[in-house]
């Protein structure tokens, strides 16, 4: 299989009407179609982009800059709320948005200081209606939702679209424009979405409370219910703990406990093109959010001749790194052992499992061409005095279609969503050393070595520990500050 050597020629035609629609879409060599409908922003959405690759050609901190360390404290809502940037305003400002399960605010950081602006609250119980990813679309539009479900209180997902209260105002207060209740259709608790390449809402709902399925489905911006497709599960088989890619064909990527599931979106209808049995759980955890995979898939590949791949990290006691064909290469016999759509299996080297309650690796790859990065996970609260190190890089050989490792440094604990920079060739995150002390990290992207180290502060809180990445995502804008979220927290780190 060839590498993307090959690709531009194939992808001209497609790439320059991307490039049309949107200033962010990327044709560096290595970096996947940009969706067109996402905010015009270095980082619009969950995982960076519609492929969930966590990967940006702007250039973050070095160790020759010179950094302050800011932080935003008393956010209310729980963990995991993720960080987005919006689309410039009028005045040429971004505003970063986040959601998590109660709250949605909107954060400025600009000459009058770094500090929440507007805030809106969506619900009361953020233990019963844990959620953690939230969409943004062009024109200062975003989603959040609210996944409580319990039809004996006639309590059912509802998802929100919101804007600004006065248009074009980055201070504005968030305006609620409408309400989709899920249970107008007789859907249960759904956690997932995403923006397809079409503009479209995508939906998956869980498997949870008894049901015997999960249902995916398309909204249109506007709130119509464009389709639905029912997937049945197996016996034991649980969907809802991941969730999922999108590509430029608009197909999706779904991982159960038990398969990897592709559902494509075409002419005005959803079917499932493949799947792939896979058992994500083998010998590992199975606590209450050990639910198999504990990763959301990750697309690698892109382009007509090259390798297209799915990358997942699996729950099992030794964990692995395996990728799945999107499309299966000519000629190729398969693994003994293995689903046909299996391309290859290769178990972590730094992958210890520290509890029965989350996955090892809880968080997901991070790629770059054919590149991925993997880090141990720890949990939320605090990570105890001597967290379970361990960062490592794979590369995926196209011309023996195997994983091959690259570098392990077990030195260091990050314990967020790694995001790689193809500015400065460092991959990010921040982790906890002994006593309390929490720094951010940069690893050579070449070598794993430590290249960029900073030292945030110390807490020993179990909860709303300012610095502690209970595993949501760095990102970086375009003046090369990284952000992102602590216990009831954001942090930034400020290029002098």
């Amino acid at each position: 299989m060839c590498q993307f050597t090959t690709l531009l020629p194939k992808l001209l035609l497609p790439l320059c009407l991307l490039l049309t629609q949107s200033s962010f879409a990327q044709v560096e060599q290595g970096f996947p179609p940009q969706n067109p409908f996402l905010a015009d922003s270095p980082w619009a959405t969950y995982h960076k982009d519609s492929y969930r690759q966590a990967a940006t050609p702007l250039k973050g901190p070095t160790a020759t800059d010179q950094i302050k360390v800011k932080t935003i404290e008393g956010i209310q809502g729980g963990t995991s709320p993720w960080t987005y940037l919006s689309e410039k305003y009028p005045n040429g400002q971004r505003i970063l948005l986040q959601s998590n399960a109660t709250h949605v605010y909107k954060i400025a950081d600009d000459d009058k200081g770094f500090r929440i602006v507007a805030k809106r609250k969506i619900d009361s119980d953020w233990l019963k209606s844990f959620g953690w990813n939230f969409l943004q679309t062009k024109d200062h539009i975003w989603y959040t939702y609210d996944p409580k479900y319990n039809p004996k209180k006639k309590e059912y997902t509802r998802l929100f679209k919101l804007t600004d209260a006065v248009k074009g105002d980055p201070y504005a207060d968030i305006k609620l424009v409408n309400t989709f209740n899920f249970g107008d259709y007789g859907i249960h608790k759904v956690q997932h979405f995403g923006i397809n390449y079409a503009g479209q809402i995508v939906f998956a709902s869980d498997n949870d409370k008894g049901a015997s399925d999960c249902i995916v489905g398309v909204i249109s911006s506007d709130f119509q219910l464009l389709d639905t497709l029912r997937i049945k599960t197996k016996p034991n088989e649980i969907f809802g703990h991941n969730a999922f890619p999108i590509d430029e064909n608009n197909r999706f990527y779904l991982v159960t406990t038990q398969r990897l599931i592709a559902v494509q979106w075409e002419d005005n209808k959803l079917q499932v093109a493949f799947e792939a049995a896979y058992d994500f759980v083998g010998d590992g955890p199975t606590g209450r959010y050990a639910e198999g995979s504990g990763t959301t898939p990750t697309l690698m590949g892109f382009g007509e001749g090259n390798d297209q791949l799915i990358i997942v990290a699996d729950g099992h006691e030794k964990n692995n790194l395996v990728a799945f064909w999107r499309v299966i290469p000519e000629g190729w016999q398969g693994k003994q052992g293995y689903d046909k759509r299996v391309a290859g299996v290769m178990q972590l080297p730094a992958a210890e499992r520290f509890s029965n309650l989350f996955q090892s690796i809880e968080n997901s790859p991070t790629v770059f061409g054919y590149e991925v990065a993997v880090a141990q996970f720890n949990g939320f609260l605090g990570q105890g005095n001597k967290p379970r190190k361990g960062v490592q890089k794979l590369r995926w050989n196209t011309q023996k279609d195997q994983f091959e490792l690259v570098w392990v440094n077990r030195e260091v604990n990050i314990n967020g969503v790694l995001t790689y920079s193809k500015g400065s060739n460092l991959v990010y995150g921040s982790g906890r050393e002994d006593d309390c002390k929490y720094y951010y990290y940069g690893l050579d992207w070449e070598t794993g070595k430590v290249a960029f180290k900073q030292f945030l502060g110390k807490s020993c809180k179990k909860l709303k520990n300012p610095y502690d990445d209970g595993g949501c995502n760095n990102i970086i804008d375009e003046e090369g500050n990284i952000y992102f979220a602590g216990g009831a927290s954001l942090v930034k780190l400020e290029k002098q």
